[in-house]
């Protein structure tokens, strides 16, 4: 079994796992019109990942940490040789967004494991929250979770 986070803003965590907000506006590895989740491989991940989009002042916003847990065999790993040159590319890679919309297309797996952009040697997770699957990931209930007030 493998355990990823996922922090979200208190009032959105019941519709933290349906990938809408990423299907409204897009990510890093899913264009606009297609519903992705992300979620990171530690707790301190997930909240550089925050931290990096966010204004400072989010950082007093009324947090809450997921615990998502599946099998390892429904997650694929993306290789350092099939990522597109442009993956960390700002804002959003037109290489990652292509490669993210291929395998959401397919629907092969319920996840797929990639490199962060902020610490390329840990990794994220995106989750096709339309894969059969992705009804029987293992969610923890929503646990506080607090920045430190000196970031």
């Amino acid at each position: 079994m493998a355990t990823f986070f996922r922090i979200v803003q208190a009032p959105w965590v019941a519709a933290a796992m349906d990938g809408e907000g990423a299907r409204r506006f897009g990510g890093r590895w899913n264009p606009p019109g297609m519903a992705a989740v992300y979620l990171a491989e530690s707790r301190a991940l997930a909240a550089l990942e925050i931290l990096v989009h966010a204004p400072r002042e989010a950082i007093r916003l009324e947090w809450r940490l997921l615990e998502v847990t599946m099998p390892e065999a429904w997650i694929e790993t993306v290789k350092p040789a099939d990522l597109p040159a442009d993956w960390r590319a700002g804002p959003s890679s037109p290489g990652a967004r292509s490669l993210g919309e291929r395998w959401l297309h397919q629907r092969a797996r319920a996840a797929l494991l990639l490199p962060s952009v902020v610490i390329p040697q840990e990794h994220i997770l995106l989750i096709n929250p339309l894969h059969p699957q992705a009804t029987q990931l293992v969610i923890s209930p929503p646990q506080e979770f607090h920045f430190d007030p000196r970031l």
